[in-house]
């Protein structure tokens, strides 16, 4: 077979040919005395193989199949309502490709349920899993939605340095490296960046991109590298303006996942349910008034933590029918330097994070463009001027109003397909103990 000239899988069960010629690795054998059957699987997803010792010549009833096998199959496309979405292949040649040489470390159904750690470190065996797969077929459908949306309404995308200078946030979290006779560090975010391409005169800018935390947190919800949705825009009246453009590009893509990767969803077993025509923001006076009639006492200047979180996911699902909620005027104690005051109280800020199904998806707001603000800011948050200097050099030749949003893809995927744990979204998961592979 010319293995050029093959057929994706997809097609034994969407064309009208009665002949096709494909190829993968084998998934599955079963051995029934005269009757023999291969689960046969490429990126298309998995096709049986039937050979009915009667019905094929000796030769192809013969050859010594296992898992993991690479083979090539020309044959008969035939129904059979016992097959898997009732076609199978009746072949008439059969080709081995390459043969495996070691038993699997795990196993790639669902029948067996391998520890998650060693499924990563697996990872190439784990993603023939068909249901593993998909996450990442629609992870990857979300990110192409996202930069079509940015593109159709006109923003620019850039690729900022990931090694820098000096911390974007604080230095509790983030990585030191050497960098010849220096110290630099990895970028927590492409925030300094963005805002220097605003005062560059673009506008509307967007990058999609790896950031690093040093995290030493083991939860269900923190990585030490995983992939942001940064953007940022130039002339707003306040943070809700960039709220308008974040429910726009997550709206779109979510609605690109649904109607695009339906058959994804279906083998997962999820449903996205349709959201409002306008997504709720609630504020964080109000959000401590809703916690307190729950039970959960709350300092009106703290951060919300995973359980007051939760409590306002469900609140706005019950109220609004909304998986996605704006909890805006975040206190200014839990927010960079870089983020506006509000005009009304200091201690609150204009700047807010949404939330998805109950967890902090984005974190965004509207900037400090004043220089002298954003100097004593600075200071109040204990950088030294010197530091943050050339942040600041941005600054001084004018510089309009702006805000933006970082959003984790990982986290956007976790909570569209409810996965126990983001590194499910992550095709090789970092975290305090995983380097490899």
């Amino acid at each position: 077979m010319d293995l050029s000239q093959r057929n994706p899988i997809e097609n034994v069960f969407s064309t009208k040919d009665e002949k096709i010629s494909i190829a993968g690795w084998v998934q599955q054998v079963r051995n029934l005395g005269g009757l023999r059957f291969i689960q046969l699987q490429d990126r298309t997803g998995i096709v049986q193989v039937v050979l009915p010792k009667k019905k094929v010549s000796e030769e192809i009833f013969n050859i010594d199949f296992q898992e993991g096998d690479i083979i090539a199959v020309s044959g008969t496309i035939v129904s059979n309502d016992g097959a898997p979405k009732g076609k199978e292949i009746l072949p008439s040649d059969i080709e081995i490709i390459n043969k495996r040489t070691q038993e699997y470390p795990i196993s790639i159904s669902d029948k067996i349920e391998t520890n998650p750690d060693k499924r990563y470190d697996y990872r190439f065996l784990d993603l023939r899993n068909r249901k593993v797969a998909h996450i990442f077929e629609i992870e990857s459908t979300a990110a192409y939605a996202i930069q079509q949306w940015f593109k159709d309404n006109d923003f620019l995308q850039f690729f900022s340095a990931k090694i820098v200078g000096s911390a974007t946030e604080s230095g509790a979290n983030v990585f030191e490296i050497g960098y010849f006779d220096k110290k630099a560090y990895l970028a927590q975010s492409p925030q300094f960046y963005k805002q220097m391409m605003l005062m560059a005169g673009f506008e509307r800018v967007f990058e999609i991109g790896p950031v690093f935390r040093a995290e030493k947190h083991h939860t269900s919800r923190h990585l030490c590298e995983y992939t942001s949705i940064d953007f940022e825009i130039s002339y707003i009246n306040d943070q809700r303006d960039v709220m308008k453009v974040l429910q726009g590009v997550i709206g779109y893509a979510l609605d690109t996942i649904k109607s695009s990767r339906a058959d994804s969803l279906e083998e997962l077993e999820v449903q996205i349910d349709d959201q409002p025509k306008e997504w709720p923001i609630i504020t964080i006076p109000e959000c401590n008034d809703v916690l307190t009639n729950e039970g959960k006492e709350l300092d009106l200047y703290e951060d919300l933590d995973a359980e007051a979180e939760r409590i306002i996911g469900n609140y706005a699902k019950e109220k609004w029918n909304s998986d996605f909620v704006f909890v805006d005027q975040y206190p200014w104690k839990v927010r960079p330097f870089y983020t506006m005051k509000d005009d009304e109280n200091p201690r609150l800020t204009k700047s807010f994070d949404l939330l998805f199904k109950g967890q902090e998806l984005t974190t965004g707001g509207q900037r400090e463009h004043r220089v002298d603000i954003l100097s004593t800011q600075a200071v109040e948050k204990d950088f030294k001027l010197e530091d943050v200097d050339s942040y600041l050099q941005f600054f001084r030749n004018g510089a309009p109003p702006h805000g933006g949003s970082g959003t984790g893809i990982e986290r956007f995927v976790q909570k569209i397909l409810d996965l126990p744990n983001i590194r499910e979204a992550r095709l090789l998961p970092r975290d305090p103990t995983r380097l490899h592979p």
